[in-house]
């Protein structure tokens, strides 16, 4: 064997090693690469959360007289960690659609509902809102209120998937 048969010979035999090490390797990084896709996905998941607080507001109201009236509103807040689009809404089972409002989330901005006089007589309230996230998921959140001591008591139930 000649120097030169021995010179291929060797460059042979580690390209084939750094054939198989460059495989194996691509192979772990694959199998790296998909369990932490798989940890990113779990993990947006967790932070992914769709959900609408409801708050009742009072507002005082003068007429033309400058005499001073007290209104009632319901309010919703987008508590997700993505902004949200409210559809419609049920108000003591009388349907309005809103088309598409947006409410962005982590924002002081608040969707207003009037309370009608004669709800607010009534002294009872339930809430039916329609609302999508941002890819399209749609949800439905009920609240229920009583008028008590000059002021609304509402309480909500957690949100479902529709």
């Amino acid at each position: 064997m000649n120097m030169d048969t021995t010179i291929n010979l060797w460059n042979t035999i580690f390209t084939g090693l750094a054939f198989v090490s460059a495989s194996i390797a691509a192979f772990f990084a694959y199998k790296i690469g998909s369990k932490q896709n798989e940890i990113n996905k779990q993990a947006l998941d967790i932070a992914n959360f769709v959900e609408i607080f409801v708050h009742p507001q009072q507002q005082i109201i003068k007429d033309k007289e400058g005499n001073e009236q007290i209104s009632w509103n319901v309010l919703i807040q987008n508590a997700s960690s993505y902004p949200i689009y409210i559809n419609d809404y049920t108000l003591n089972g009388v349907k309005h659609s809103i088309g598409s409002t947006a409410l962005p989330n982590n924002s002081g901005q608040w969707y207003a509902i009037p309370i009608p006089n004669d709800i607010q007589a009534k002294g009872e309230l339930s809430l039916i809102v329609s609302f999508e996230d941002y890819l399209g998921n749609k949800y439905q959140s009920e609240s229920f209120g009583e008028f008590r001591n000059h002021y609304w008591n509402i309480r909500s139930q957690k949100r479902r998937a529709l």
